[in-house]
This record gives structure tokens, sequence and C-alpha cells, in this order.
């Protein structure tokens, strides 16, 4: 195997642990898995935490039935609107779907529904002057409403607590004119250790509960710990004079005669073309640099000073190889982006494993 990622088993379960430690006992934790569930691995993270939360969420709804089939039981919430071709097959699997539109609204089936409230994000979601037909529309359908929700647009930032407020306030309202059992907002890692709040059932658990978080300006005191490693296999090591280019463009000038590495993974895998020539991996416990540009299947290494270097030694791009640490955080700050986009671009083929 030339590259894989691996999943933390006992790093996933702390997170939930510790999560669960703010929240009361009463409020119901969603565990978000869309993206494949952030690039981690949509069935190899469900098998770990089902029996652990009390949702699971989605984006697609092919997801949903993917789970379903695979013999998921767990309540099961699809986050992205849902088309009319698409009812029978959630009613037949149980998979509750998210409401945003009003042609769905007028659908005459008993159907599990959540409605999503733009309460300020300016995306999906039925927005303020839409609550009376909303509510005149369910007050006569067949549809069962199970939660509302809503996503904050900046709870990563504490500048924008009190536009965060409003968000709620907003959302409040709504379920104040619904009466709705179960209310929900996007409080993950941004929200819930700095202000937990009291009027939700629910929250919704995202990036924090693979142990990266949303924003460095929030408390970090909760002992997260990052779930996922991702290694790959030296392809070739060859000595290249000084004076040498290395890959496409000619962008890297070798200052000393080196022993260069390539690794066979690139911008295909996840590698950001951004990052060409600032990013750093583990070998052999040191810290190389990548050098060159990134390619769509290789990257070049620097391993001039790491003597034993061989074809097949394993270099970790993400994850801890003794006391060396690479992060998703890393990568975020080299590609110019989030941890978010990191794990989440990682290339679904690459093989993953619990440990």
């Amino acid at each position: 195997m030339q590259t894989w990622i691996e999943i933390n088993k006992t790093a996933l379960l702390n997170n939930i642990s510790q999560i669960k430690k703010q929240l009361k006992s009463s409020v119901k934790f969603m565990a978000v898995v869309k993206a494949n569930a952030y690039g981690h691995g949509l069935l190899e993270v469900v098998s770990v935490i089902q029996n652990k939360v009390d949702y699971l969420a989605v984006f697609s709804f092919e997801d949903a039935v993917f789970l379903r089939e695979q013999g998921i039981k767990k309540p099961l919430l699809v986050m992205s609107r849902v088309f009319p071709k698409q009812i029978d097959l959630a009613i037949k699997h149980d998979i509750e779907v998210t409401v945003s539109t009003f042609d769905i609204l007028k659908i005459k089936k008993n159907l599990k529904v959540h409605i999503c409230v733009d309460t300020g994000l300016g995306r999906d979601g039925f927005t303020s002057s839409d609550l009376e037909k909303v509510a005149s529309l369910l007050k006569k359908s067949p549809l069962m409403l199970c939660g509302i929700y809503a996503h904050f647009a900046a709870a990563d930032e504490s500048k924008f607590d009190d536009y965060s407020k409003k968000q709620v306030q907003e959302l409040l309202r709504w379920k104040a004119k619904f009466g709705v059992a179960l209310i929900h907002h996007a409080a993950s890692a941004g929200t819930i250790y700095d202000k937990n709040h009291p009027d939700f059932d629910m929250v919704r658990i995202g990036i924090s509960l693979y142990g990266l978080w949303p924003s460095s300006q929030r408390n970090k005191s909760v002992k997260l710990e990052p779930v996922l490693s991702w290694r790959a296999r030296i392809a070739e090591v060859k000595f290249v004079p000084k004076g040498s280019s290395v890959s496409y463009g000619c962008t890297h000038i070798l200052s000393r005669d080196s022993k260069i590495a390539v690794l066979p993974i690139g911008y295909f895998d996840g590698i950001a073309r951004i990052s060409s020539g600032k990013s750093q991996v583990i070998l052999r416990g040191k810290k190389v640099p990548q050098i060159g540009r990134v390619t769509m299947n290789l990257i070049a290494l620097d391993v001039t000073d790491v003597a034993q270097a061989k074809v097949g030694d394993v270099v970790t791009i993400i994850g801890r190889d003794g006391k060396m640490e690479v992060t998703a955080d890393d990568w975020a700050s080299w590609s110019q982006t989030s941890n978010y986009e990191v794990v989440t671009r990682l290339n679904s083929a690459i093989t993953r494993g619990q440990f």
C-alpha cells in the first residue's frame, strides 16, 4: 500500500466523552458525519461512534441510504434539501430530512422532517418572513415535525457574539410558533465551550468530533485529540547535484548536493498545490521539507539530512511520529485555508483503517 489514512478509535471516543462533559445530561448529541465524515471515512467513523451518540447527520441523501443499507439504525438526518422523488425512499429507510423549500411542505406523506431556518447565514433555510406560511402549511400537513435548526454565521469569531445571540433569538421565535420538541443549532466547539445555550435540546458536533478546532479564538481547555493520521511510503530515492531543479516550472533549485525522496501523493490525493515548497512531513522522527511544485500524483522531499532514508520508509503527512507532529492546522497555514478543507479534501479513494 502506497498511502493510507489511520483513524484513531480511542481519540474519537475521547472527543465524544470530552464534549459530553460540557453538556447537560438532557442535551442530545448529533454527530455530523457529512463529507465522508470530514474526510475521515464515513463507515469507519460511524461504526465506532454509533452507540455513543443520539443522532447522525449527513449532507447527501445517498450517504443516508448507504448507512441504512449497512445496518446503521441510529436516527439519521439529511442536511441537504430533499427532492420529491426521494420521499418514498426516505420513508422506507426511516430517514429524517431537512425542509427548506415550500414544495416539500406540500407533500402529503408521513415524512419525518426538520425545518431549516436562515437566521442570518444568508444561505439555506426559510427566512423570517416565511414563518407564518410555514406554520400554516405544517398545521394541515401529515409531515412529522421532528426538529428545527439553523446554522451560526460566525460562531468561531468572538467579535460576532452579539450577531450569534440574535440568531439564537430568531430560532427561538420559530420554536415558540411550532412548539417543536427538538431544537438544534450548529453548536460545535466554537459555541458550546464558551456559551452552552440552555434553549437547545441537541447540539450538532462537526469538526471538534474529529479533534480539530474551528477557530484559534475559542477556549481550548477541553482535551480534544486529532483522530486522523495520513502516511505514505517513499517510492524512490536519488542523489541530485547542486544547481539542479526539482519538479515542474523549475521553481526549486538545489543549493547543495542533495538526496531526494519521491512520495507517491499529490494534489489528486489532497496535497494543495498552493502549499508547494512550504510544507514539512516527518521521516524517521525528523521533519523534512517538501520541495518544488506539488504535482498530481507525486511530491519531492529533501531527505539529505536523514542518512538512512530509503525506498519503502513510512512518511507521516498528518499525524505524529515520535516527538514530531504535523497537524491539519499546519497544512491549513501552508495552504492558506482551514483545517476543515484540509481533511475533507483528502481523496476518498485512500484506504482508511481503524487502529
